[in-house]
């Protein structure tokens, strides 16, 4: 796996927590970012398990 930098993983994890700002209107992305989770960039995982966001 390629490493990821610190620009991509801030634009994924706001894009996340933009997501999760309302549930029922993203619903089909948030089941998705589920589904792909496994391949989440591990700064990423961490930076949500820092922030209490969970799946």
């Amino acid at each position: 796996m390629s490493k990821f930098s610190s620009q991509e993983i801030e634009s994924e994890y706001n894009l996340i927590k933009t997501l999760l700002s309302d549930p029922e209107k993203y619903n089909d992305a948030l089941n998705a970012i589920k589904k792909d989770i496994a391949y989440m960039p591990l700064e990423l995982k961490k930076k949500l398990e820092e922030e209490n966001i969970t799946f």
